[in-house]
């Protein structure tokens, strides 16, 4: 596997035959998508930093491309066509050269895991678990319980690589989601997105106590257009 970030939480994973591309909105450069490879985008939900519809039109530079789309990213019936697939939560589907399973997200949308040639690919979109400081005792207490009731669906699974929010503006909360996700699933790699561009979060990840141990296969982002052979 060759992964590429591109963006924000978007990564671009590309196997012998396909190129999957997560949560692409535009920013950022794609890598060079090999002429004889399936290109899937996977857009997790329709907030503007993980869609926009301008990557519609990426369909005229690639022309197979297939688009795995969250349903609340809404089209009207005169948009609807067939390479557009919409997927909703907690469902399973087979499309193309993929089998695609969702979760439900704890903000908008779904995450998605993606198996294909003989691969297991997690993206977690906004699947996280989000404490903010001005949020109430029972708002946070219910999103750490409904965050757990998602990673517990795959409780015990191996991932090959693992895409997860450290989000920085959570403030000394930006580690529970990753520690939960690693707690309780086996992953041979495991990238950081949903950083903002404060890329020292990253670094910060690996000092953290609680972490010890759990980071043998982190890959700290540094920049964009980054690029990792696995």
């Amino acid at each position: 596997m060759k992964i590429t970030f591109i963006y924000h939480s978007s990564f671009a994973v590309e196997l012998e035959n396909c190129v999957l591309v997560f949560d692409y909105y535009g920013e950022g450069q794609l890598p060079t998508i090999p002429e004889n490879k399936k290109i899937y985008f996977l857009n997790s939900h329709a907030h503007p930093d993980h869609f926009k519809r301008e990557i519609l039109e990426l369909k005229s530079e690639y022309p197979t491309a297939e688009y795995i789309l969250s349903r609340d990213i809404r089209f009207r019936e005169e948009e609807r066509k067939p390479w557009i697939h919409s997927v909703r939560a907690n469902m399973e589907y087979e499309i193309g050269q993929l089998k695609v399973r969702t979760l439900k997200s704890t903000d908008v949308g779904v995450a998605f895991v993606v198996e294909t040639e003989g691969k297991r690919i997690y993206h977690a979109g906004d699947l996280n678990w989000w404490h903010w400081t001005g949020e109430s005792k029972y708002w946070n207490n219910n999103m750490a319980a409904n965050y757990k009731n998602a990673i517990n669906q795959i409780k015990g699974e191996h991932f090959d690589v693992a895409f997860v929010p450290v989000d920085p503006r959570l403030g000394t909360s930006y580690s529970l989601g990753i520690r939960y996700f690693l707690e309780n699933t086996h992953v041979d790699a495991v990238f950081p997105m949903h950083c903002w561009g404060q890329y020292e979060v990253c670094r910060k990840l690996q000092k953290e106590p609680e972490l010890n141990g759990m980071l043998e296969h982190y890959y700290p982002i540094k920049d964009t257009a980054q690029e990792w052979n696995l």
